[in-house]
């Protein structure tokens, strides 16, 4: 029995299998400051493609001289990284201070981290993700 091809694939598009799902291999061509092309396989994440996003509608001239620079994906990496190590460090220190009443319950201990994490996504919108880089 043979399978229909996706339209991704029939574009010739390939996946890698991992624990059992496919993922599209996704590269990234990047321009080096040579001059030279350079295919990357860039984990740009959340924040990096919310920066993307924001330096398009808000930065049009930043967002094109990072395009023309080949620098766009690799800024958008880094902006990631930094936003997840902060949301680690910001998440840490709620919960150090904001203990559960009852460390039994799981919906009181949901409820604690969900708003840790509200309160870091908010402080990392501003610091890190609407900033020009």
């Amino acid at each position: 029995m043979s399978r229909e091809l996706s339209l991704y694939e029939a574009m010739g598009g390939t996946y890698t299998k991992l624990d059992g799902i496919l993922y599209p291999d996704i590269s990234i061509e990047e321009i080096k400051p040579d001059g030279d092309f350079v295919i990357t396989n860039a984990d740009i994440g959340k924040y990096g493609l919310l920066w993307i996003s924001y330096m398009n509608e808000n930065q049009p001239d930043r967002y094109y001289h990072h395009m023309r620079m080949g620098l766009l994906y690799s800024k958008a990496q880094e902006v990631n990284e930094e936003a997840y190590e902060m949301l680690d460090r910001i998440m840490n220190q709620y919960l150090a201070k904001h203990k559960p009443k009852d460390k039994h319950s799981t919906i009181e201990m949901w409820k604690i981290r969900e708003q840790a994490k509200r309160l870091a996504e908010e402080v990392i919108y501003g610091e890190i993700v609407y900033q020009y880089r």
